[in-house]
């Protein structure tokens, strides 16, 4: 690996579909030392979760009873989608105009409007943060029963042939003494990549020169 100067094998594992033996060993490695851990983060991210939705009942139930205002928080966590006549943009006209006057309206109350905007923002807030502390709690429960699986998917890839320039052998597949295939493609080309691409015989003098044509 040490001629690879793009394949880094350790985290935080900045590659994706191109990658050797040494940076799967290391990563599975990587990951099963950490896999006995997930039970309690995913017990952090549920405490985590309910303690935050104590809060946000807390903070809804002043907004809703006690602010001078009754505000509800507004947080919709539906996608939206077009309607069944499809979707389009409305055609400008003359929209300016009354947006004009109404902003004149809303400086007059920009203390009032910005504190109640706030407030709604709040309440959403924590909803989306609940919500996102709650997947990763999910998560947490589901990396258990995933990781494996997934690993034994890129075990697979590994042993099929026509992945064998993208999933590289470093370790078990040499040629010459040397890894069939470059890591990376700005690493350097290896002996039998070159000999594919000249289209010569094994072990025989490679000769590829560039010529730049454009002048």
């Amino acid at each position: 690996m040490s001629k690879f100067v793009y394949a880094y094998p350790g985290p935080p594992f900045n590659w994706l579909g191109t990658f050797s033996e040494t940076q799967k060993n290391t990563f599975t490695a990587w990951l099963n030392a950490r896999l006995n851990k997930f039970p309690d983060i995913q017990t952090f991210y549920q405490i985590r979760a309910t303690n935050l939705r104590k809060t946000a009942g807390v903070l809804e139930m002043w907004f809703q009873t006690l602010n001078d205002e009754i505000l509800a928080p507004t947080f919709n966590k539906v996608e939206w989608q077009p309607g069944p006549d499809t979707y389009f943009v409305p055609t400008p006209r003359g929209d300016h105009i009354p947006m004009v006057t109404v902003s004149r309206i809303k400086k007059l109350f920009k203390e009032q409007l910005d504190r109640q905007d706030e407030s709604v923002f709040h309440m959403n807030h924590l909803r989306t943060i609940i919500e996102k502390t709650e997947d990763l709690a999910q998560f947490a429960n589901d990396t258990a029963s995933q990781i494996p699986i997934l690993l034994q998917q890129i075990e697979s890839l590994f042993a099929q042939p026509q992945y064998q320039a993208v999933l590289v052998k470093d370790q078990t597949d040499q040629y010459l003494g040397e890894p069939r295939f470059r890591v990376h493609p700005l690493d350097t080309p290896t002996r039998y990549e070159l000999e594919q691409h000249n289209r010569s015989t094994p072990g025989a003098p490679i000769n590829l020169k560039f010529i730049d044509k454009t002048f």
